[in-house]
């Protein structure tokens, strides 16, 4: 009887802990949809014109509001405050390029390449040649073992020549096909990604292409995939390519770095051009390097290298992998038949080819995989045919786009190929007024719609408790569209402006599809929030700030700095770097709408003095910039400048710009001067498709939005949406998040 009481109280006692656990209130699951750009007044026009129901719906569950952004608006800068909950200036994340205090060399803020020691670097050679000498002194013994029962002579000497000739093996195999160094990608981004603090606490955070997220961090029981910041296979943002047979053929002035390659057109067909893959860094610009890097005297240095130079040349090793591409076209047809590796196919105009795989041979041993698509612009009367930037293959684990390192292989064994790169659209092409709108409208929407259909099956999934994704759609079509929203933009086209407000609302009426479809997968008790990082503005004017600090003698220049692109950022021989005379200057202008301080102490050649001097020319150049006024229009650029001390907190002030320069709408900081050039105009007209922008105007102009189908507290912050997300997961936040929690204490 004992017995049986006993266990019906130990029955009970179950009975009763499974239910207070069933009964007890759980933490939902969390979505949040991110939309990079989405301008919170183009959807409140189009929510009235009632064309996104889904974005009504979540206006009603629990409301529509501006969403403040960070100073600056950008990108990388906004979805930095997103992911941490630190401001940009103690996140170190506050602009898209920052500047190297030693060299005053611009650098991608976000993250930059470094490298790091192969195996055992330079001793490498030593340990494989010991290895083969006792590999070989083993193999010798028992050789000469099995001889001497043979009673074969000199069997004593095998030995030590079985160790000699593996020892040279190894050691030869070392120096021919092992690097000493291989790449190593760096993230700035300080603090700790809000999904790190819900995953230490038991939650499955699932991260899809959220910028900033490379290279791919581990955290338990996690998956992400990363988004702006991967690049593509010649460690750039994204690099397309045109072959022309039109030798007059430029890029504007090719600020972006497209790839225009002559196709000869006298000759036979089919005509051999190169398609010009990743530098070979390992096996050519690293031993390069290091072959100079032992002398101290610039000339004997210089000598080293160029001796290395001719080595490596001789030996058939070139700095860039390069693949050849056979090309054959019919004019009367219109088409164009392209032979790479293998692969062919014949396009007419408009078309787009099926992926391409390439493969990239850095040594017999060592090979780098990607993907790209061609699209034939035009056969007559001239050819040109694009290759998109070649992606990171999923399959090349070598790259660290994924955590695990095999989600991204995983995802696309699962779904079929998809970009990789961080910057997926190509907006470059077009802006260098080399491709059209059907062109660009057609890779949108490639683009997204993998990405589309890869969020429903993933949240279908269910095996998560957060969900964070960002689409970057938004953003690319109103950079290169909104010349046909703003009737003043110099570039304003009555006749295609209808066309292409429609492919602008249609834009948006997609994000609200991917809403839609996203309330339908997700668990009905989810927590949904849908957030854009900024909004938009029109992008008429450029404002060239070097060229006003060259003009009232805050900056020196020895020579001209010449045009400035992309491919700059990646030169050791940068021209304004070369040009200015330190002794002179006390402030430059770098990124987009940075101002340093030529601070001594700080700056390798620095001649202002911290203190009074200092403050006085913060204080001075505050006072004077936002008087400038654009003779074209009467009009006053700059909205205002901020002290770094006004804007952020907790920063390093050896990395934090000293003075930001913020724009009024229809202004923007110049191409030229964001990459640190100083052109001859102080304003200039905006003639490039990027016509409308945000990353240099004052946030008060272009907020973001967030919607919730929870209500939400009013004036919401980008800091904010750490610590909210953790509360809806039910996680405690982090100590030093800098944001509040928007969940309100009545939520049900």
């Amino acid at each position: 009887m004992k017995r049986n009481a006993l266990a019906a109280s130990i029955l009970l006692v179950l009975l009763a802990s499974a239910w207070l656990l069933a009964s007890s209130p759980r933490a939902p699951k969390v979505v949040v949809l991110g939309f990079d750009g989405a301008d919170p007044a183009l959807v409140r026009k189009y929510m009235a014109e009632g064309v996104m129901p889904n974005f009504a719906r979540l206006d009603k569950e629990g409301g529509f509001q501006d969403l403040r952004v960070t100073n600056p608006p950008q990108t990388p800068v906004s979805w930095g405050a997103f992911i941490t909950g630190w401001n940009p200036g103690r996140n170190q994340v506050f602009d898209f390029l920052a500047r190297d205090i030693e060299t005053y060399k611009p650098r991608f803020a976000l993250m930059q390449e470094g490298s790091r020691r192969f195996l055992l670097g330079r001793h490498t050679k030593w340990a494989f040649a010991a290895i083969g000498l006792l590999a070989g002194l083993a193999l010798g013994c028992w050789a000469a073992w099995l001889l001497r029962r043979r009673s074969v002579p000199g069997a004593r000497w095998v030995p030590a020549l079985a160790g000699v000739a593996l020892a040279a093996g190894g050691w030869a195999f070392s120096v021919n096909y092992l690097p000493r160094r291989v790449p190593e990608a760096i993230n700035h981004l300080k603090g700790t990604p809000f999904w790190e603090r819900a995953a230490s606490e038991g939650k499955r955070c699932l991260v899809f292409r959220v910028p900033d997220t490379f290279p791919a961090q581990p955290y338990p029981e996690g998956r992400l995939l990363s988004g702006l910041g991967v690049p593509d296979i010649r460690g750039r943002v994204g690099t397309p390519y045109v072959f022309t047979t039109d030798p007059s053929l430029t890029a504007g002035d090719n600020e972006f770095s497209v790839d225009i390659v002559p196709v000869p057109l006298d000759g036979p067909q089919p005509a051999r051009v190169h398609i010009q893959g990743p530098f070979n860094k390992p096996f050519y610009e690293y031993v390069v390097d290091d072959a100079g890097g032992c002398a101290t005297d610039p000339v004997v240095r210089a000598k080293l290298r160029q001796k290395e130079e001719e080595r490596l040349k001789a030996r058939g090793i070139a700095p860039t992998v390069d693949i050849p591409l056979d090309l054959t076209w019919d004019e009367a047809a219109g088409t164009c038949t392209y032979d790479v590796q293998g692969q062919s196919a014949t396009l007419k105009r408009g078309q787009w080819s099926p992926w391409v795989r390439f493969d990239f041979a850095l040594n017999p041993l060592v090979h780098v995989h990607g993907l790209a698509r061609f699209y034939l612009l035009q056969a007559p009367p001239d050819l040109r045919l694009y290759l998109s930037p070649i992606h990171v293959h999923p399959e090349d684990h070598g790259i660290p786009i994924s955590y695990p390192r095999d989600y991204a292989e995983q995802l696309m064994r699962r779904f079929g190929v998809y970009k990789t790169m961080g910057w997926a659209i190509d907006t470059w092409t077009i802006s260098s007024g080399l491709a059209d709108e059907g062109q660009f409208l057609s890779d949108v929407e490639n683009t997204e719609s993998d990405f589309e259909r890869m969020m429903v099956s993933l949240l279908e999934d269910a095996d998560w408790d957060l969900y964070v994704q960002v689409y970057e759609f938004t953003d690319r079509v109103a950079h290169i569209l909104w010349r046909y929203m703003d009737e003043g933009h110099p570039l304003y086209d009555p006749a295609k402006a209808p066309a292409y407000q429609e492919a602008m609302r249609k834009a948006y009426i997609k994000m609200d599809r991917i809403v839609g479809k996203a309330l339908a997968a997700m668990p009905e008790d989810a927590a949904l929030l849908v957030l854009s990082d900024h909004g938009f503005a029109s992008f008429r004017r450029a404002i060239n700030y070097n060229r006003w600090l060259l003009d009232h003698g805050y900056l020196s220049l020895q020579a001209d700095t010449g045009v400035m692109t992309l491919e700059d950022l990646f030169d050791d021989d940068r021209l304004l770097f070369k040009n200015v005379d330190w002794s002179k200057t006390s402030a430059y202008a770098l990124g987009l709408g940075n101002i340093y301080i030529n601070l001594r102490g700080r700056e390798r050649q620095g001649i202002v003095s911290p203190g009074e001097e200092y403050d006085a020319l913060c204080r001075r150049l505050q006072e004077e910039l936002p008087k400038i006024v654009d003779p074209a229009t009467g009009e006053r650029a700059v909205h205002a400048v901020y002290r770094r001390e006004e804007i952020y907190r907790d920063f390093d002030p050896d990395v934090v710009p000293d003075l930001r320069v913020t724009n009024t709408p229809n202004y923007r900081v110049s191409w030229q001067t964001s990459l640190g050039g100083a052109p001859e105009s102080l304003f200039e007209t905006n003639e490039k498709a990027w016509s409308g922008d945000h990353c240099s105007l004052d946030p008060s102009f272009v907020p973001g939005l967030l919607l919730s189908n929870r209500p939400l507290r009013p004036n919401p912050d980008m800091l904010d949406l750490a610590p909210t997300i953790l509360d809806l997961l039910g996680v405690p936040p982090n100590q030093d998040l800098e944001g509040q929690s928007l969940v309100r204490p009545d939520r049900p």
